[in-house]
């Protein structure tokens, strides 16, 4: 009752590919993997943290907005706990890949010198004594 037999785990492999597919199999066993990975060094982290004090990311900034202008469009966010600067980021696609165009102690930034008519992606990240947090939630604008 305690052993699977080879039937018992051809039948598991039947179910796996009906749920995630052929294709998806390499996907969800990286995930997997990298799961398993994050949880040991997770776990050999917080081993040798006993007794110290844990220090925490810097949480992404939010409210992030964008206003266009003629030749430019001025950024504005909302502090984040913690953070000391902030990395200002454009990408010409949504979703990114993102270029750092500017670090600013401020929590707003004008990008000059824009082309009028294209429409750009920014996306901030604070920088704290612990590193980078995430971006923040993307937004676009069209410069005039």
């Amino acid at each position: 009752m305690g052993e699977f037999s080879i039937f018992h785990w051809l039948v598991v492999l039947a179910i796996v590919l009906i749920f995630f597919g052929g294709r998806r199999i390499p996907e969800v066993m990286k995930g997997l993997g990298e799961g398993i990975r994050s949880f040991k060094d997770g776990m050999s982290g917080a081993s040798q943290n006993s007794g110290q004090a844990a220090t925490a990311q810097a949480a992404a900034p939010g409210g992030l907005t964008a206003k266009s202008g003629k030749g430019q469009v001025e950024l504005a966010w909302s502090a984040s706990f913690g953070a000391t600067t902030y990395n200002v980021k454009r990408s010409g696609t949504s979703g990114g890949p993102y270029a750092k165009i500017a670090s600013t102690s401020a929590t707003s930034y004008t990008d000059e010198g824009v082309a009028s008519g294209t429409t750009f992606y920014y996306a901030v990240s604070s920088v704290a004594a612990s590193g980078e947090s995430e971006n923040s939630i993307e937004v676009s604008a069209t410069a005039s």
